[in-house]
């Protein structure tokens, strides 16, 4: 009986007594899951599920891309026009060496 929703860490001690143990063909016959039977290569699928935190942070990075995209072009002429003056700086500096020779 595991009491939480996250299968796969609930899932975990088992797998690792089944290694230990050499019990790879003592497997689940079937779960229950928020009502639902799953047969044994269902349970399969459970354990490979993501975790709750894992799915807030897919879901966190999803919401923060077109964020990170917005600020990226709005700062993009600034960035560019600052490329430009010091191009230009260095120019009238290479002019001034140049002159002063």
């Amino acid at each position: 009986f595991v009491h939480t929703e996250e299968i796969p860490s609930a899932i975990k001690p088992y797998r690792d007594f089944q290694k230990e143990r050499k019990l790879e063909e003592n497997d689940f016959t079937g779960a229950v899951f928020e009502g639902k039977f799953y047969g044994p290569d269902e349970v399969k699928k459970l354990e490979t599920l993501p975790t709750r935190a894992e799915i807030y942070a897919n879901l966190l990075g999803s919401l923060k891309s077109p964020a990170s995209s917005l600020v990226t072009t709005i700062q993009a002429p600034a960035r560019e026009l600052v490329l430009v003056l010091k191009a230009h700086i260095k120019n009238l500096e290479e002019q001034e060496q140049g002159s002063a020779v």
